[in-house]
């Protein structure tokens, strides 16, 4: 299948690796505003070059894979379904609910395919997860830490380029039907958009989310630590053993033989610590094949509709808040 990439930056040059190295697709062409990055990029690939976004559909292509800034996700998706394109598109789809709805209904209506690269839904912990969450017993809370020196973007805000993949693991895992929020966000000087941001939701489930993301910290840290009335899971997506299961939790139980005022006792499980061995297959090479298995067996892929209108949802109601 011939497909091209608009869009050769940061995440441009992973997809373009990861859609070079896919058994069935062929890169036909990259475009990126800035010729040097194009020149960039034929360093490494044999591709037709064009001068816009636009003439790319006008070679013989049946699917274009965006990795664009944000803002321009809507503009470039829709000239590329109008022009009978599958779309792959970088996260967020797009930046306000409107615009996703008439790009999904666009999409619908000709019978086209379009997916949003939440990539982490992708990975094999993630997958472990979604397939494992029974034994924890009911979630009671999800913690992240998503955190590292920039990048700063002047497009978007820590939480549509950060809290973004945490919310879209959540809603995977669990749903994301809000009930009640609260947000502190703060900008770094004279800085555009914030720098730093600590999310706190409760799911209508009763699920408590604690979301803390920046482009602050000297480290980098990928941490979500799910809690359940069984077992807990941490995963860690910069340790080589991703996932870590604690046979622990807290249990409260009645004591009828106690005074009144301490009949609920707290008490504490410490059991086994253990981690699974996982396939070491790359997230993005595992989306990348969905996006084409889906094309070509006339499937949904898992981060279609649902994902995008929910995780969306979700980050206009952060954003609104705080």
């Amino acid at each position: 299948m011939n497909v091209a990439l608009i869009g050769y930056g940061y995440w441009g040059i992973n997809l373009a690796r990861t859609i070079s190295s896919t058994e069935g697709l062929n890169l036909v062409s990259i475009f990126d505003n800035e010729i040097n990055r194009i020149n960039e990029a034929k360093k490494l690939y044999e591709f037709t070059t064009v001068t816009s976004f636009e003439e790319l559909f006008n070679l013989d292509i049946e699917a274009v894979f965006i990795a664009t800034p944000p803002a321009s996700h809507y503009n470039i998706a829709k000239q590329a379904l109008l022009n009978n394109k599958h779309i792959f598109v970088e996260k967020p789809f797009t930046l306000n609910l409107d615009e996703a709805y008439e790009l999904i209904d666009t999409a619908e209506s000709k019978n086209l395919k379009y997916m949003v690269d939440h990539v982490f839904i992708y990975s094999e912990p993630v997958k472990y997860l979604k397939n494992n969450l029974d034994e924890l017993g009911e979630v009671v809370y999800i913690n992240s830490r998503r955190i590292n020196l920039g990048l700063f973007q002047y497009t978007t805000d820590v939480i549509w380029d950060l809290a973004v993949h945490d919310l879209s693991i959540i809603e995977y895992l669990v749903g994301l039907d809000i009930e009640k929020v609260s947000v502190f966000k703060k900008k770094y000087k004279n800085f555009p958009n914030e720098a730093i941001a600590s999310i706190n939701l409760e799911l209508k489930s009763g699920i408590v989310l604690n979301i803390n993301v920046s482009w602050l910290s000297p480290v980098k840290v990928r941490e979500l630590i799910i809690g359940g009335t069984k077992k807990s899971i941490v995963y860690d997506d910069t340790k080589k053993d991703a996932i870590t299961i604690y046979d622990a939790g807290v249990i409260l139980e009645q004591d009828l033989d106690k005074d009144e005022l301490y009949n609920q006792m707290v008490q504490y499980k410490y059991g086994e610590i253990s981690s699974p061995s996982l396939p070491k297959n790359m997230s993005l090479n595992n989306a990348v094949e969905h996006f084409y298995e889906c094309i070509k067996d006339d499937k949904e892929p898992h981060t279609s509709k649902k994902s995008i209108i929910n995780v969306i949802k979700a980050l206009e109601i952060i954003s609104k808040v705080g």
